[in-house]
């Protein structure tokens, strides 16, 4: 499928769960950071430190504009995968997608379970109740 499409039926299953359109914007800001982070990442394990330290002077500094910062990230894309940065970028965010798509669908089911007394169910959340970070992700909700 063209990753495009895939990201458009991707967002309209999320929507299909459940997600709002503020939530889903919300979702793609974090899949913005987690598609940075990796790709910084790949660069890292690169061999070419020229590369990466000609880079990192770049962003060292604080851009001017938006439009100097977009430049700016697709330096640092083209610098990690070449020519093909287009389609790179919408392929790991259509994995970001599928991923919180996946954890979405398994924590449904974990409610539902535990909505019917699976003992298992029951069990998981209830040692969850106490996580000082399971709490904040409550509290944060």
């Amino acid at each position: 499928m063209d990753p495009k499409t895939e990201f458009e039926t991707l967002k309209q299953e999320l929507m299909d769960l459940g997600f709002t359109q503020d939530k889903l914007d919300e979702l793609l800001m974090l899949a913005t950071e987690e598609i940075i982070d990796r790709t910084l990442d790949t660069l890292e394990q690169s061999e070419d430190d020229t590369k990466l330290e000609e880079l990192a002077n770049m962003l060292e500094t604080q851009p001017n504009n938006e439009e100097e910062a977009i430049e700016r990230l697709n330096k640092v894309f083209s610098a990690a995968y070449g020519d093909d940065v287009e389609n790179k970028k919408l392929e790991l965010l259509n994995t970001y997608l599928k991923e919180t798509i996946q954890a979405t669908k398994d924590t449904k089911d974990l409610l539902r379970r535990y909505q019917d007394g699976d003992p298992t169910a029951v069990a998981a959340i209830e040692s969850n109740m106490q996580d000082p970070d399971a709490q904040k992700i409550q509290d944060s909700i």
